[in-house]
């Protein structure tokens, strides 16, 4: 198991990111990878039923975004309730977490699609807690493969919640248009990439013969609930309480 150091602590305060190499197992990336295949047939099958090739922003072929579905896929739960992932919660958000959303972003082999710069947070719409994000390499990840990019607070100076425009053709939202590049995590599979709903990233994409494939999970210190809504929004799942698992699958 990563001891998540003090120099990573204040990165994740100073910088909005950190990187774990070589975090998860030969196990759980196993369950990881069967997972990801298993959803995908899903999301084949329900783009037949519906006479479709475009879901949300899930192109089939191309890109693959598949949310909310951790319960759908054999033993997945207990990647995303794991000690690491409490481990990295402890460090960027306290003692108390909840699992807001999960999601495989999957780029297909030579079709994946680019990913504009965003911010997770810029999502939600509305005034909220900032939530970390930890997306996990099921590949190895490189930049011709379309792995991700952090864009360091220090980088364009943007630490708080910026307007997005979304483009209708492929669902995307962005929220800058510089040019700076960003940090790329060129890192090898079962490494895990830790940032702020605030932070920028994007991701290019996939010119290989093989696909690429990420798991993103996210963690609240709160339950995040709509203006005037009483429901949490998205999963709001209690993971940690008083800095100990409450679920574990």
């Amino acid at each position: 198991m990563p001891v998540i150091t003090e120099e990573q602590r204040t990165q994740f305060r100073e910088e909005g990111y950190f990187i774990l190499e070589r975090a998860v197992s030969e196990e759980q990336l196993k369950i990881l990878r069967e997972a990801c295949d298993h959803l995908i047939e899903a999301m084949h099958a329900e783009m037949d039923r519906l006479g479709t090739d475009h879901i949300h922003i899930s192109h089939r072929g191309k890109r693959y975004h598949i949310a909310k579905q951790y319960d759908r896929a054999p033993r997945l739960g207990e990647f995303v309730f794991s000690e690491l992932m409490a481990e990295i919660c402890r460090a960027t958000l306290g003692d108390t977490a909840f699992l807001f959303y999960d999601q495989y972003v999957v780029k297909a082999a030579e079709q994946g699609m680019a990913f504009s710069w965003h911010q997770d947070s810029g999502y939600l719409g509305f005034p909220h807690t900032p939530y970390v994000t930890c997306w996990t390499a099921v590949d190895d990840m490189t930049l011709a493969n379309g792995t991700a990019h952090v864009m360091p607070f220090s980088h364009i100076g943007i630490r708080t919640l910026v307007e997005h425009v979304r483009d209708d053709k492929t669902g995307d939202k962005a929220g800058y248009f510089g040019e700076a590049p960003g940090v790329p995590a060129i890192v090898p599979a079962g490494s895990v990439v830790v940032f702020s709903s605030l932070s920028f990233h994007r991701s290019g994409p996939n010119t290989t013969d093989q696909m690429r494939r990420a798991y993103v999970t996210q963690y609240s210190p709160e339950i995040l609930r709509r203006p005037s809504e009483t429901e949490p929004m998205h999963l709001g799942v209690p993971f940690l309480e008083n800095g100990r698992r409450i679920l574990t699958q």
